[in-house]
């Protein structure tokens, strides 16, 4: 009798032992598979990071153990689906990935909650935004009760924030960003791009909501930033400065409003080969300042530059050169008129 008793657990462990090799190769496959997955999806090529995660799901399915590497091969797949267009394929794969999830860990886990996230950016990347919006409320309830702080809650506040102000609900996003921010500036400092999508987000809500005075002091915190990520001449400090000076002139804040036209103007030149239209956009912007503030005859050396606005020579305020030159070679056309709404963003950030 004894003999029997130790014969199983020797068999058992001769099983184990040759499913070991198998098991490992498997594991192998998964996260070579889910490498080359990843890094296909960070460098745009999607039919190649499906195949990847494909070939990973394959792997994954080996195991019974569905709340791991099957699980988060799903989320990957949805984020190609989301990229790709393919709502109602990435909302299965996250629903799928969801449904483990919750079987596994219960309805208040982290891993619910990137799931949520998941399938929340995919309604919102496709302007779905009042059906993201209650899933994004799910997601940062849970968040919130286990990482109250971390940067995957800024990304979860951010995101709902974004859906509130694309229904123009802007008072209710403002909350939201701010503590996005908040966080954001915490965890990786003041230079980071993910900062500088904060601080840009919060600033055009302040925009849309009147608060010009709320509005100036986060668009020189984002001027700083571009500045040091892209450079003092990059077309995104030009853009910034060119909404720095709009909410200045709101406030009553008009050499101030001038100064960061003029550099933003001196910026647009430099670039105006590779984007002119950009150029003749803040020329109009800056005649309009002009005209508003008494200088009609300075706008009107902007504006004769708009049918020209790669024509050299330094800023035309500054020296009336490039306006002259302008003025010269395009005697026959007419001067074009300051617009009349309020400037908008020159360029998608």
């Amino acid at each position: 009798m004894q003999r029997r008793l130790w014969a199983f657990p020797l068999q058992l462990s001769l099983v184990l032992l040759a499913a070991a090799p198998q098991v490992a190769l498997a594991e192998d496959d998964w996260e070579d598979n889910t490498k080359t997955g990843t890094e296909a999806l960070k460098n745009g090529k999607y039919q190649e990071a499906e195949k990847a995660f494909l070939a990973a799901r394959k792997e994954a399915e080996k195991s019974n153990q569905r709340y791991g590497h099957y699980a988060t091969t799903l989320l990957n797949l949805g984020a190609v689906y989301d990229k790709t267009d393919r709502i109602a394929e990435g909302e299965k794969a996250y629903k799928e990935a969801l449904a483990i999830y919750e079987k596994s860990y219960g309805t208040s886990s982290i891993e619910d909650s990137r799931s949520l996230q998941g399938w929340a950016d995919l309604y919102r990347h496709h302007g779905k935004y009042n059906e993201a919006i209650p899933i994004y409320v799910r997601a940062q309830k849970i968040r919130d009760g286990l990482i109250p702080t971390a940067p995957d809650t800024a990304e979860t506040l951010q995101g709902l924030a974004e859906c509130y102000r694309k229904l123009n609900k802007n008072n209710d996003a403002l909350p939201l960003l701010k503590r996005a921010l908040d966080i954001r500036r915490v965890a990786f400092g003041a230079t980071n791009t993910k900062v500088g999508k904060s601080l840009d987000l919060l600033s055009q809500a302040y925009v849309a909501t009147g608060k010009y005075d709320m509005a100036v002091p986060i668009y020189k915190d984002l001027l700083s930033e571009r500045e040091t990520t892209y450079g003092i001449e990059d077309a995104k400090v030009a853009l910034t400065l060119e909404d720095l000076a709009f909410a200045c002139s709101k406030c009553d804040k008009q050499k101030k409003a001038e100064a960061s036209y003029k550099r933003a103007l001196a910026i647009r030149e430099k670039l105006a080969k590779s984007d002119a239209p950009a150029l003749n956009k803040c020329l109009k912007q800056y005649a309009e300042f002009l005209r508003a503030n008494g200088k009609a005859d300075e706008a009107a050396k902007l504006e004769a530059r708009i049918s020209d606005p790669t024509a050299k020579g330094a800023t035309a305020v500054a020296t009336g050169k490039a306006a002259a030159a302008a003025g010269a070679n395009k005697a026959a056309a007419p001067a074009a008129a300051a617009p009349k709404s309020a400037p908008g963003k020159t360029a998608s950030k």
